[in-house]
């Protein structure tokens, strides 16, 4: 960033000067999951807003960056953090735009009306520029060069599919980067999902997030897990559910029945007086576990009686018979409690 492009990088994450990294990480975070280019396709203001929110990101979650950025109101990759606090604490100020601290912190006061820069340029050949000039003046300060500065770490939600987080897979997606012209074009990414993988867990890429300033290492890409819903399965973690079917006789008066289960067909026992809502335990018939070796879920079957259609007078009569058998009333104890 430009010296003269002076942003309020606060205002930008909307949070105050006093927020902690962890307060700017959660700002941030909040805000691309809104503006993200993958959200608003083809949407150029929502892709200028990201750049923004990544770039006030980049300068406030490092600390070296914001303490520069808090002292001179913006931040460039080419001011020395000696040279930046130098400048916060009065020196350029102090002397005119030619001020500033010579060696041993005694403030200076330059005139360069007399100095002649067409001969320090022949003198010192084409390698000479302004920055050996004022490394002369400030002792070395100016001319020295930052630390190399490490990437941050990015984040991005992938949806993976309801098999694979189970049984464990490949995934190749395309992440969207901010290009050298500040255009966003997909990166390649190529992934593997460890059996048991969970909903929102974090997958870490070492090396694969946001690239360093100056030669510094790249930062860590940490890929957010969304499993896809499934028809008939329903993942809790480690555990599976799903709603089961079955008659009123079924229920009355108790059956084995067929059961799904991630690993096939089983065979589940109905206890007699079965209601509607029950909850019966398949015990370690779901997910094995992916941080827990030897572990495995469970499947929980909720029971949903269903009533058949009467296809005939006969069934019909059947019907009116168990009405005269069971005169009681379901609803008795309901109505003593209103």
């Amino acid at each position: 960033m430009a010296a003269t492009d002076k942003k309020d990088y606060y205002a930008i994450l909307g949070v105050k000067k006093t927020a902690t990294a962890d307060e700017v990480r959660k700002a941030f975070r909040k805000l691309a999951r809104k503006y993200h280019p993958d959200v608003n396709p083809g949407d150029k203001k929502s892709e200028e807003r990201f750049k923004e929110l990544s770039e006030a990101n980049d300068v406030l979650s490092d600390p070296k960056k914001r303490k520069i950025y808090d002292q001179l109101g913006f931040y460039s990759d080419n001011i020395d953090p000696k040279t930046a606090e130098a400048y916060a604490n009065g020196g350029a100020r102090a002397g005119g735009p030619f001020g500033g601290f010579g060696q041993g912190g005694r403030h200076v006061d330059f005139d360069f009306r007399d100095f002649d820069f067409g001969a320090a340029q022949q003198q010192g050949g084409r390698g000479t520029n302004f920055r050996d000039i004022f490394s002369g003046i400030f002792g070395g300060g100016v001319a020295s060069e930052p630390a190399n500065v490490a990437g941050s770490d990015a984040e991005y939600t992938v949806q993976v599919p309801f098999w694979d987080s189970i049984r464990g897979g490949e995934m190749k997606i395309n992440i969207q980067r901010p290009s050298a012209m500040g255009r966003m074009t997909p990166e390649p990414f190529t992934f593997r999902i460890k059996p048991g993988t969970r909903d929102g867990q974090r997958i870490r890429l070492a090396g694969r997030g946001n690239p360093g300033i100056r030669g510094g290492p790249p930062g860590d890409l940490y890929l957010i897990v969304r499993i896809a819903e499934h028809p008939v399965f329903h993942r809790d973690a480690d555990d599976i559910s799903i709603t089961l079917p079955i008659l009123p006789w079924e229920a009355a008066l108790g059956a084995k029945v067929e059961v799904p289960t991630i690993d096939g067909r089983t065979i589940l026992r109905i206890p007699p007086g079965t209601q509607t809502g029950q909850k019966l335990r398949m015990r370690e018939k779901g997910v094995p576990s992916a941080t827990r070796p030897g572990v495995t879920g469970d499947q929980i079957v909720e029971i949903r009686i269903v009533v058949p259609e009467i296809p005939n007078v006969e069934a019909k009569e059947l019907w009116h018979k168990l009405e005269k058998m069971h005169p009681e009333d379901p609803r008795r104890e309901l109505w003593s409690k209103v």
